[in-house]
């Protein structure tokens, strides 16, 4: 976090100005000459991230990222992933290290526009998740993440 906090992702509304929004700071290790690769993509090293627990376990079907207010510092591309976190038993991931969670690709690497509202609803089917972690390419502001979808039942999921 540099200028908002990643809690802001999923404040109520459209955020007031870019302070209501997730804003990281620029990375250090960014090349002084950007290069796209055959990909479409800018070739850049790293990126930054942000785990948001949803409000109930499911499936998710709509994606909405807002970069409203960021025009020239939004992230250049995103990617979604999701996590299901399971009932707890002895064998429960360390949620300090979210690199050990078996992530799934719910939205791929995808180029992102300044101060718009992003919808997408081709999503790569990963099945039901309790949490989503928001990567932006190389860094940016991001208004807010919004993720619809149908709830699968509390039984089966922990309750973090």
């Amino acid at each position: 976090m540099h200028y908002g906090n990643p809690r802001n992702l999923i404040a109520p509304g459209t955020a007031a100005n870019m302070g209501d929004g997730w804003e990281t700071a620029r990375r250090m290790d960014r090349p002084s000459i950007l290069e796209q690769g055959k990909d479409g993509f800018l070739n850049l090293p790293g990126c930054e991230w942000s785990v948001i627990q949803l409000g109930h376990p499911g499936t998710v079907q709509k994606i909405e990222i807002d970069t409203n207010h960021f025009k020239g510092n939004f992230p250049e591309s995103c990617k979604v992933e999701g996590f299901l976190m399971r009932k707890k038993s002895q064998n429960d991931i360390n949620t300090k290290d979210w690199s050990s969670c078996s992530w799934k690709t719910i939205l791929p690497r995808t180029k992102l526009s300044p101060d718009k509202l992003h919808q997408f609803t081709e999503l790569e089917g990963c099945g039901a998740i309790s949490d989503v972690r928001l990567i932006i390419y190389p860094d940016g502001g991001v208004s807010r993440l919004r993720c619809w979808g149908v709830p699968g039942p509390m039984s089966e999921y922990s309750k973090l």
